[in-house]
């Protein structure tokens, strides 16, 4: 599944390096390996999922279009993939999106419908565009397509790891509907099954914590605002494909507050020149904080995208 992915999206992107900085262990008090994902050509990982589901659909369905909903990086690489195989794209996005990703989104040629989520549903708009004009729903997590799109960030990480002789001992990774995770997870637990898997959440929403000490999938209210937008969907729960993956292969949860967010976006700027948004410095804000890593382990930080708003304050 993950192989055939990778073949499918790399005439279409390049691996994503890895990157590290003996000053950056030093703070860390680990060797830090970030994998940038931020530099896919659409700012994040969604890009992979995206051009992978485009890519697999049949002549009769990109002729008919494709429509997807995001709140913004999904809708990015949506509109990329379309772009790439002239494919019709319609994007439903909240009409509150980071702006910068609703101007991208529109640059990149997707057709784009904004709507108030207090008086209509995402899922309600994309399912008049299916059954109307035929075209097919790519969501940006629950798609078998997506979720392989996302595993071949892990297969890029396990391939580095044995080229250079490295064993991870936790690989931390952000997590919202869960494609990314569920993706990475598979690669990983083939490869490193030791490597502690760690699913990153905001400290304002846990629905993946809340629903593995539950053990059902389990909606949770989001208890304030937070910078991090990108993994605070309307209605945060698990994803139904990926909820059984990711239950089965990720060790543990880890959530977060803004404040660290903000100091590993810093960290991640000073010592490796990345840019990143919020969501993006999640995984080595939780590295820093994680009471079960040791001083001297090796540890992988995915860097997921860079789409901020460098208007707003954070």
């Amino acid at each position: 599944m993950l192989l055939a992915a990778e073949k499918n999206i790399r005439p279409f992107m390049d691996e994503t390096p890895m990157l590290s900085s003996p000053l950056l262990d030093e703070q860390v008090g680990s060797k830090v390996l970030v994998k940038a994902d931020s530099l896919c050509a659409t700012g994040a990982f969604k890009l992979r999922g995206a051009l992978n589901a485009v890519s697999s659909l049949t002549e009769q369905q990109k002729k008919a279009g494709v429509v997807a909903f995001s709140t913004g990086n999904h809708a990015q690489a949506v509109a990329y993939a379309c772009r790439q195989f002239g494919v019709k794209g319609i994007i439903i996005m909240p009409k509150y999106a980071n702006k910068v990703k609703i101007k991208n989104t529109r640059a990149l040629g997707a057709e784009l419908v904004l709507f108030d989520p207090e008086c209509e549903t995402r899922e309600s708009l994309a399912e008049h565009f299916q059954q109307q004009h035929g075209m097919t729903l790519i969501k940006p997590y629950d798609h078998p397509d997506v979720i392989a799109g996302q595993g071949t960030s892990g297969l890029e990480m396990v391939n580095y790891c044995h080229a250079h002789h490295i064993s991870p001992d936790h690989c931390y990774v952000p997590v919202s509907g869960g494609g990314y995770l569920a993706g990475i997870s598979i690669a990983f637990r083939q490869q490193f099954p030791n490597c502690h898997l760690v699913g990153v959440e905001s400290e304002v929403s846990r629905p993946w914590f809340v629903s593995m000490q539950k053990n059902e999938r389990t909606h949770v209210q989001q208890q304030k605002e937070s910078i991090c937008d990108a993994i605070l969907p309307p209605r945060p729960m698990p994803g139904e494909l990926t909820w059984p993956i990711v239950r089965a292969n990720v060790s543990r949860f880890l959530s977060v507050s803004d404040t660290q967010v903000t100091a590993a976006m810093n960290m991640l700027e000073a010592y490796l020149g990345l840019a990143t948004e919020p969501c993006g410095a999640i995984p080595l804000a939780a590295a820093i904080v994680d009471e079960k890593r040791r001083e001297g382990e090796t540890i992988l930080c995915v860097v997921s995208g860079r789409n901020r708003d460098f208007s707003a304050a954070t």
